[in-house]
């Protein structure tokens, strides 16, 4: 699969957070031409789907003192019968490939070369984290009734199973070489995975991240596309199928795909709560692979509705439903909650069933689609709604006794520390110098609102037209708290690049270009509409925080990789790194802040300089 995968150097692109929803700009800024005939796209999965391994093999080697190039040359020498093409078609295993392997690539290096390592990278940390672009396209394809498939050169794990951190719910179709013995660019195993999608070459799509593999299928009479910038192959992919694939507003035409929600059961609660006759079908979409926070889109009866099924308690669910409640008497834009259903015969936990909101929802900040207005408009839709929320009298809808707000920086602080301790595994230096420095300088003076706990583009739902929030979902961490925190939240990604493997940042977007209001606006108009006449002076200080809380929640995911790496644990210390580049900063803000003594030269007072 990877047999040129040492060439070139790819920036490894955004892991989600921990969940990712639909990117949905303005079809109205777009045109398409008819829709086509293809009937299916095929994805290859390393470079298209999830990041290409190309950066993580050189950083390897870097940190090894392996040459550069090694495991390239390896790759592709040997033949058909070499150790990766081997374990590719799961002629070995994987203790065999990398005993094998790492005695091809260290008689290459002249030195030891720790396969098991690259392995355990490999299969570990951002590679597990499905690319948004690709995941949106693949639901705005599958709702156009397109089918989707996986055509990708793998291995198998130590536990005997393929590596394919993906929702095999996406997806009509999955071929993987080490399950067939046949590996890319062998035609056999493009025409296998066209037999079980039932088209024929002409009427499906491929795209591969290597020109071999798209070559292969271009002569076999598929269209193929070279994934190089994965912005730049869905536009290609759009104009092929003559539909928009980062946009998407469900409706009636919508096509159903597989779920696993217990249809039956699913159909009877329906028909009682909502007193629907027997004849009324029920079609379900899935809208989030996540198992934790699982929304699903369903029709019946002429209504949409939203259903979220979540890993929590029936009191959490319960508080959230009383909320929500609440907040639809207030003003803020909620979705209208029509039950909350605690009988675990439904669907086997506790879920809210809400009114669908029909609109657009973005989950990349940069919002590739629309116009540089169009996307300063949502950023200030985004704003006031925000000041919606923290202007909110809690006690006129009746939440003045929703939790109490006592210290809720300094509890804020404790706990996440405590999260960070139950899943630490190697020493991060800078966390341990962030759990010394966040106490100790806590915000002095902090207000209480109701705060959402979760402010960010992805959980708003927009007017499928105009600028105008029209629901904000996840509602699951509000309480009464400190509003600055919900506010520095949603302009993380202002401080980190587009490539960041934690959150798909717009640092290094041109953000003028882009019309993206920049911090610094950002904090203005939120100031100006809460009347803060003396502005927020300890922004660093909650910047800091919330990386923290980042690198805190991810510390722990370098205990599930198959060799016990710390791919994951890596990635929390460069979080906690920038974290703590906060830290600094605050700590010259407050330096700077402080009276000068005369004897420095200057006035305490006016900082004029000295008679």
């Amino acid at each position: 699969m990877m047999m040129m995968m040492m060439k070139k150097m790819r920036t490894a692109a955004r892991f989600r957070s921990q969940l990712w929803s639909l990117k949905m700009p303005s079809l109205c800024h777009r045109s398409f031409a008819a829709i086509s005939t293809y009937k299916a796209v095929i994805f290859y999965m390393y470079g298209v789907l999830i990041p290409s391994p190309v950066k993580l093999a050189t950083v390897f080697e870097q940190q090894n003192g392996v040459p550069l190039g090694t495991l390239g040359k390896a790759i592709r020498t040997g033949g058909e019968v070499n150790a990766w093409k081997r374990f590719m078609r799961g002629e070995i295993g994987a203790e065999e490939f990398v005993e094998a392997f790492g005695r091809q690539c260290s008689e290459i290096a002249g030195c030891p070369v720790p396969i098991g390592s690259f392995l355990s990278d490999l299969t570990s940390g951002p590679m597990t984290r499905p690319l948004p672009v690709m995941m949106e396209a693949i639901l705005c394809a599958r709702s156009r009734g397109l089918k989707t498939a996986v055509l990708s050169n793998n291995f198998l794990q130590l536990n005997g199973d393929p590596f394919l951190p993906l929702d095999h719910s996406l997806f009509d179709v999955i071929v993987e070489s080490c399950r067939e013995g046949l590996s890319k660019p062998d035609p056999r195993i493009y025409h296998l995975c066209l037999n079980r999608l039932g088209v024929s070459a002409h009427e499906a799509v491929f795209l591969d991240d290597l020109e071999l593999n798209v070559k292969a299928a271009a002569q076999l009479g598929m269209h193929a596309i070279k994934v190089g910038d994965l912005a730049v192959s869905v536009k290609e992919l759009e104009g092929v199928l003559g539909i928009p694939l980062s946009g998407f507003v469900p409706g009636p035409g919508s096509a159903p795909w597989a779920t696993k929600l217990p249809m039956d059961q699913l159909t009877q609660y329906l028909r009682k709560t909502l007193h629907l006759s027997d004849k009324d079908p029920v079609a379900v979409q899935q809208l989030s692979p996540s198992q934790s926070n699982a929304l699903y889109h369903l029709t019946t009866g002429g209504r949409h509705l939203l259903l979220r099924k979540q890993q929590k308690t029936s009191r959490a669910m319960e508080t959230e439903y009383r909320l929500l409640k609440s907040l639809s008497r207030s003003g803020i834009p909620v979705p209208e909650i029509i039950d909350l259903c605690e009988d675990p015969s439904v669907l086997g936990a506790p879920f809210l069933l809400m009114e669908f909101c029909l609109g657009r929802m973005f989950s990349d900040p940069s919002l590739p689609g629309l116009t540089p207005g169009d996307r300063r408009a949502l950023y200030q839709a985004m704003q006031h709604t925000l000041c919606q929320i923290h202007c909110l009298d809690t006690r006129a809808v009746g939440l003045e006794d929703y939790n109490e707000p006592v210290d809720y920086m300094g509890l804020q602080v404790q706990w996440w520390t405590q999260q960070y301790r139950d899943s630490e595994t190697l020493p991060i230096p800078s966390m341990e110098r962030l759990i010394q420095w966040l106490p100790l300088h806590l915000p002095k003076h902090q207000r209480t609102t109701l705060i959402h706990g979760s402010f960010r583009l992805e959980n708003l739902v927009f007017h499928p037209e105009k600028p105008e929030v029209v629901a904000v979902m996840d509602w699951g961490r509000s309480r009464l708290g400190d509003p600055l925190t919900d506010l520095t939240f949603s302009c993380m990604a202002h401080y980190l690049p587009q490539d960041n493997p934690l959150l798909t940042g717009i640092s290094d977007r041109g953000l003028v270009q882009l019309g993206i209001p920049t911090v610094e606006e950002v904090m203005r108009q939120y100031c100006s509409s809460m009347g803060l006449e003396e502005g927020i002076t300890e922004w660093n200080f909650y910047m800091a925080f919330h990386l923290f809380c980042l690198a805190a929640s991810h510390q722990g995911e370098s205990k599930s990789t198959i060799a016990g790496q710390t791919g994951s644990g890596r990635l929390a210390e460069q979080v906690a790194d920038l974290a703590w580049d906060f830290a600094t900063k605050e700590g010259f803000r407050i330096f700077n802040a402080m009276p000068r003594s005369p004897h420095a030269g200057t006035s305490p007072l006016k900082g004029q300089v000295a008679e």
